[in-house]
């Protein structure tokens, strides 16, 4: 069974990540949900801070790299023509 040519294992800890920030930011909803009732309920802020750490060191753990801007190419132009 091998592995898909565009595969990448650090893209799907990625998306792991956000998947954890996306259930981190659901549960802190429901916490806020259950303190604005007045009967506030810990274990939803705790598991939404956990999952929350999670997924931010998952996610922090593949970045694509972004492309130039290209703000100061005119310059970088300019300067490569001073010198030859």
């Amino acid at each position: 069974m091998g592995e898909p040519e565009q595969y990448s294992r650090k893209e799907i800890i990625s998306r792991i990540g956000t998947f954890f920030l996306m259930l981190a930011v659901g549960f802190l909803v429901f916490f806020l949900l259950s303190d604005s009732s007045g009967a506030p309920s810990l274990n939803y802020f705790c598991w939404g801070m956990i999952l929350a750490g999670l997924g931010f060191i998952f996610r922090a753990q593949y970045r694509k790299p972004t492309p130039a801007s290209g703000r100061f190419g005119w310059l970088r132009r300019l300067l490569k023509g001073k010198e030859e």
